[in-house]
């Protein structure tokens, strides 16, 4: 019998399983936010899922990619045997080590995503591609990567499935010198949005997104109530008008580019 014949006791040792079978399988992942985990020979290439933005979305909502230029390269991709990835190269609107970047920190940020919520329920599928992928993962490290990354939010906030339910307001502090990026998610940080919100509202991850909350928390800069249980998020996800907080000069992640202009890749860009 194979391994991915018997009855897995959860869902890293299924996907443990069609990995060791090299499945080409796309894993649907019941509950809340519930998702799709997509293997190539048992490699995890891919996770969609709600409760984290997609590569797609980081790049448009942060303004690193225009909306136009991403929808045309898309219709470009595939003809004369060119990838998403070739064509965005030949366009000159992000180089191939940007667009590996992206995708490998939404796969891992829609993994993040997936275990703060119940998978208790799972459905082997035939493959179906996503939309954009880069490299593959043996499961195990995608396993092992999430874990180490509940393990640090529970650690700084007290629970990671409590903070992905929390709506998060801004306090009534005097304001300090903060980097870009912690500004921007206090003015995103209306009383309504959850940390899930607030990335899709930025264009960032939202593990990135926690890990700058329990930052802000412990400078005394957010407020929030414990959260309901079970309750969707209904917020808006674009940010509102900007208040001019002051803080000091600093690229924002992933900067929109001009065609023709050349800038190095940046690790930190979601």
């Amino acid at each position: 019998m194979k391994a991915a014949d018997a009855a897995p006791r959860n869902l890293p040792a299924l996907l443990a399983a069609l990995h060791e079978d090299e499945r080409d399988a796309a894993v649907i992942v019941g509950g809340t936010p519930g998702g799709t985990i997509h293997l190539r020979q048992g490699r995890i290439v891919g996770v969609d899922t709600p409760g984290a933005p997609s590569a797609e979305s980081t790049l448009l909502k942060s303004g690193r990619v225009e909306d136009s230029a991403w929808a045309m390269a898309c219709a470009a991709s595939g003809s004369g045997g060119n990838t998403l990835r070739d064509e965005l190269r030949r366009r000159d609107l992000l180089t191939p080590e940007e667009f590996e970047i992206v995708c490998t920190a939404a796969l891992f940020d829609g993994a993040f995503a997936l275990a703060l919520g119940s998978a208790a329920e799972w459905e082997v599928r035939g493959p179906s591609r996503p939309v954009v992928t880069a490299r593959a993962f043996a499961p195990h490290l995608v396993t092992a990567e999430t874990t180490r990354r509940l393990a640090t939010i529970t650690e700084l906030w007290g629970s990671a499935t409590e903070l992905a339910r929390t709506r998060i307001r801004t306090a009534n502090t005097s304001p300090v010198r903060l980097l870009p990026r912690h500004t921007d998610i206090l003015e995103a940080a209306n009383g309504r949005r959850t940390p899930r919100d607030i990335a899709f509202a930025l264009g960032r991850g939202t593990y990135a997104v926690m890990l700058d909350l329990s930052h802000l928390r412990a400078l005394g800069l957010i407020e929030h109530d414990t959260p309901p249980l079970g309750r969707p998020s209904t917020a808006p996800r674009m940010p509102g008008p900007r208040t001019g907080t002051p803080s000091p000069a600093a690229p924002a992640p992933l900067p929109k580019r001009s065609p023709g202009a050349r800038h190095p890749h940046r690790s930190d860009a979601v």
